[in-house]
């Protein structure tokens, strides 16, 4: 049995990074660039962009002229956002180096965007093929969003680069998993340049790092931990020799050794997890093992197999808009009843439960994926793909027009208040923002016919806050003033006049038993039929009946 067959994905990847030419043909372009940057068609075909720097730029970077900077004060990396309002750390020699690419990102975008690419460069000169591969995966990010999609996404390929920022820059590059994927580094234990900084700094990896030996020896490594441990061995063994290293022999002894990988007998233990031995096996083939404390294999260990346990809610769009099928089936069911949302509230019998266990799931389901994305989008740049990508955005819209009405029914169910102010999840919040500013550059067309699902995903919570108003009023043991009540109340009916009049609800707000149905009931009792308002008038004329 082939040992690469029977572990952890990054014992896999490791053995297919051996094997794949596009590495070496990267180096090979390194070698052969004596500017900063040159362009290369390598004799496989490969597009590739090299980047060099100077010898003494990297002298001076060994000496710690070079250290952090924040990215407040270099307008030139605005490009990159580690979340709202927040800024980043990044080595000082990538700044000063990018600032003068100002004619390459121009010349690039024109001419070369739509070409598939390989960014490389060795040291520093990987510093700014790092970059230039995050500014490039942002203006693609962007075209996209706007519905351009025939640009093509980079590969970042590095060879001995030290780390470049700090954590936060580490969180804008792994939260975004088109650019997360984009970046591999290559590093052969001996090359002290590479483990420069280590776990005793601020600086954090992202992407991929290929460690490899002189023998040919080779293992990928994703997780950030494990990488910083490697590079503190590899920093303990460093006497001060900071020459720079060719990889050319290494990458033929790694392409030697993938053509031909050992048997089982390199396993070891077989008591031993699956797992368990793929990390140790990662360790063992850089020759790193003997050093290795059993707690960070246990870390690791622990780690992935809570990955394995744990909800994972990234599901595809299709398979997300199955649940959504699945909860418009329950909404369609519930219209002899009183409507979903009641249906859901009350739980008036046997079946009614049965039939809200069902829905329960797929509740859960949408809410975890719908969370996680926008937690995702939430840390990237107002521009960067519309926040979502314009499908998403609108199945995001969809998504919360038929699914907050749930949280807003369990929220009353407990007899609870004021879910808009205090209940209302953020994630809400921000589909809703980015669909109404989404909008802003859309025509405005009238509507004229009722839509399937409120406009105003938190219409029922309005509903909710009146029916309490009228608690209020009609029993007068509230501290409330009662003209802010009937003042409060009166809003209330503008607010569903204008909804109506502008086509913004559902006609199943009108469906018999539903809250509003209910609530209208008991304040036109209440005002003794009375009530002279543009609504009160609309319901009484029986009007509401022909809503559609």
């Amino acid at each position: 049995m082939m040992i690469e067959n029977i572990f952890c994905s990054e014992v896999e990847l490791g053995a297919l990074l051996g094997s794949l030419d596009i590495i070496s043909d990267a180096y090979g372009a390194v070698l052969e660039t004596c500017s900063t940057y040159q362009f290369h068609l390598r004799p496989s075909g490969l597009h590739v962009l090299a980047f060099q720097s100077s010898d003494d730029y990297t002298r001076r970077f060994l000496e710690g002229e070079c250290g952090l900077v924040s990215s407040k004060d270099f307008s030139v990396v605005e490009f990159i956002n580690s979340g709202v309002n927040a800024s980043f750390s990044i080595n000082k020699a990538v700044v000063e180096f990018f600032e003068h690419l100002t004619n390459l990102l121009t010349e690039f975008e024109n001419k070369h965007i739509h070409t598939p690419l390989v960014v490389t460069g060795q040291y520093l000169g990987g510093y700014l093929a790092m970059l230039f591969t995050i500014w490039l995966q942002r203006t693609i990010d962007e075209k996209e969003s706007v519905g351009i999609k025939n640009n093509k996404r980079p590969i970042c390929i590095t060879f001995g680069s030290p780390l470049v920022g700090d954590e936060a820059l580490q969180c804008a590059i792994s939260d975004r998993q088109k650019w997360k994927s984009s970046f591999l580094n290559v590093v052969s234990i001996d090359d002290h340049i590479a483990s420069f900084f280590s776990s005793n700094s601020r600086y954090k990896p992202f992407g991929t790092f290929l460690f490899c030996t002189e023998s040919g020896g080779h293992a990928a490594f994703e997780d950030h931990e494990a990488i910083l441990e490697v590079l503190d061995l590899m920093a303990s063994s460093n006497t001060g020799n900071y020459q720079k290293y060719d990889y050319k022999s290494i990458l033929n002894s790694i392409t030697s050794k993938a053509l031909y990988r050992g048997a089982s007998n390199q396993v070891g233990e077989f008591n031993m997890s699956l797992l368990r031995e793929g990390i140790t096996l990662q360790f063992r083939e850089v020759g790193l093992l003997d050093n290795l404390s059993n707690d960070l294999i246990d870390k690791m260990v622990n780690k992935q197999e809570n990955q394995k346990k744990t909800y994972k809610p990234r599901m595809s769009l299709n398979r997300m808009k199955e649940s959504m099928a699945n909860m418009e089936g329950y909404i369609y069911s519930r219209r002899s009843k009183g409507g979903y949302y009641d249906c859901y509230k009350n739980e008036r019998n046997r079946n009614e439960i049965d039939g809200v266990n069902l829905v329960i799931r797929h509740h859960v389901i949408l809410n975890k994926y719908w969370e996680e994305n926008v937690e995702i989008n939430s840390r990237m740049p107002q521009k960067e793909g519309a926040n979502l990508r314009k499908r998403w955005l609108y199945s995001g819209n969809n998504y919360k027009r038929m699914i907050e009405p749930l949280d807003i029914a369990k929220h009353y169910r407990k007899f609870e208040t004021n879910y808009i102010t205090t209940a209302r999840s953020n994630h809400y919040k921000l589909l809703e923002k980015w669909w109404n500013d989404d909008k802003k550059d859309l025509n405005p067309n009238e509507k004229m016919k009722a839509p399937n699902l409120n406009i105003d995903s938190c219409f029922w919570a309005h509903v909710e806050e009146a029916v309490l108003a009228l608690r209020d009023l009609k029993n007068g043991r509230s501290s409330r003033n009662r003209e802010d009540i009937k003042h409060e109340l009166e809003h209330f009916m503008a607010y569903v006049m204008q909804s109506i009049k502008d086509y913004l609800v559902s006609s199943d707000i009108f469906l018999e038993g539903s809250s509003l149905m209910k609530w209208w009931n008991e304040y036109n009792t209440y005002k003794r039929g009375l009530c002279y308002s543009e609504f009160s008038q609309y319901m009484k004329s029986g009007r509401y009946k022909s809503y559609q």
